[in-house]
């Protein structure tokens, strides 16, 4: 039977990072609307466990506005989840900006199982060197972690971005995301560049239509409840806390609305990469979203 994988998103919406083109640098929270999110995360998990069996959930990853994991909270989560029988993998995308020592600690004093652990590395050129990031991402890989690493495409960043390739162990799939905002194509001579450092650029650079019917089976889950195809789909009928229940008998359909979308393409890796009809599902696994090669 497949399994399914849901991703979460709260209400965090703050960094510790200062990009210049990141809203969520710029937005403080409040340690009351710190502890509203940790609230939201703390009550999903709980309820995600006592759901895991019957919906058949393998993975959860957590795909934050900001940086989720310098928050113990999160980690915490994330290692209950794992410590499941029937759960596969647990992760989240981040910055790295947080000590691997600590997270470790944090996440196997909780239960967490290391090697169920999956986490999607952005590097960021304004607010951390290569060798510092490569070197914690060696760290990670090193302690039993599956990692990926990658950064937004941008023409005037190819020379670092070569460079962080260069630096990267060759089994850490370092990935490169279309530049939203570019207002051009990318130049042949830029694509071939991309192309170098990212085998599967390519699939960034497609226009992929938005189809339903590739898309049974996948949830997007915010912190407040509200539920998504997925992270750019439209808002769902039925909320979490309403999943289980019975529409017509005992089924799949009962946790699993019929999907909804509401755009003409799937813009994102994240939209794209969790279709049925994934082409590159043998490279990236049972749990393509993780953006993790295997």
């Amino acid at each position: 039977m497949e399994k399914h994988m849901i991703l979460y998103r709260g209400s965090l919406k703050s960094c510790n990072y200062r990009c210049s083109y990141c809203p969520f640098s710029k937005h403080p929270m409040s340690e009351r609307a710190l502890e509203k999110d940790r609230e939201q995360w703390e009550a999903f998990v709980g309820s995600y466990q006592e759901r895991a069996e019957e919906m058949m959930l393998g993975a959860l990853m957590v795909v934050p506005y900001g940086e989720a994991m310098i928050h113990p909270w999160y980690p915490e989560g994330l290692a209950r989840i794992s410590s499941l029988p029937g759960t596969d993998a647990v992760g989240a995308q981040t910055n790295l900006s947080f000590s691997v020592s600590e997270l470790l600690t944090c996440y196997q004093m909780a239960g967490g199982k290391v090697d169920k652990l999956r986490l999607w590395a952005t590097f960021h050129p304004e607010m951390t060197r290569v060798e510092e990031f490569a070197k914690k991402c060696r760290e990670i890989r090193n302690a039993g972690i599956h990692i990926c690493a990658g950064g937004v495409g941008v023409p005037e960043n190819l020379e670092i971005l070569a460079q962080l390739r260069k630096e990267l162990p060759d089994d850490v799939y370092l990935w490169i995301n279309k530049m939203d905002g570019l207002r051009r194509a990318y130049t042949e001579k830029e694509i071939e560049a991309f192309l170098d450092i990212d085998p599967y650029f390519v699939e960034e650079l497609a226009l992929v239509p938005a189809d339903v019917s590739m898309c049974q089976g996948r949830l997007f889950v915010e912190g407040d409840g509200r539920m998504h195809t997925c992270n750019i789909g439209t808002v769902l009928d039925k909320r979490w806390e309403e999943l289980g229940e019975k529409i017509d008998g005992d089924t799949m359909e009962d946790y699993f609305p019929e999907p909804k979308c509401g755009r003409k393409y799937c813009t994102c890796y994240l939209a794209y990469a969790g279709r049925k009809d994934f082409k590159k599902r043998n490279l990236f696994g049972e749990y393509p979203l993780f953006r993790i090669l295997f």
